[in-house]
């Protein structure tokens, strides 16, 4: 449903992230060995991560938070569960889901600043 809404289809999630594209010349001739390279093509859903943690820092936590639980949908379907570093990633993002959520009711109720919500409440360090 929130793939849909944000970006109409998959497809419409895949064109926003050039190494997502089945093109991306990952074992291309003149493909320069890069840190992003080294981060495996397969995890398409890093690119979401960090359109999530830029809706973060511009205030936008429901946007945040829904790039946040598409980011986890995509990361649990394509995960190995048996790998602790991937389940640890997993609940990583969910944390995320609940802290923007979290952010967004206060700022939607128009909470007081004692009221806000934190990190370290969801097991997040300081951003």
């Amino acid at each position: 449903m929130l793939i849909k809404e944000h970006f109409g289809n998959p497809g419409g999630l895949t064109r926003q992230f050039p190494y997502m594209k089945s093109t991306f010349p990952w074992k291309d001739e003149d493909f320069i060995l890069t840190a992003e390279a080294l981060a495996n093509p397969d995890n398409k859903y890093h690119g979401l991560e960090r359109l999530a943690e830029e809706s973060h820092r511009a205030g936008s936590w429901q946007l945040a938070g829904e790039y946040w639980l598409i980011a986890a949908g995509w990361r649990r379907n394509t995960m190995d569960a048996n790998n602790e570093h991937h389940q640890e990633a997993l609940q990583f993002a969910l944390r995320h889901v609940e802290y923007n959520r979290a952010l967004a009711e206060w700022k939607k109720k128009k909470l007081s600043r004692n009221a806000m919500p934190y990190p370290e409440l969801f097991g997040l360090a300081d951003d």
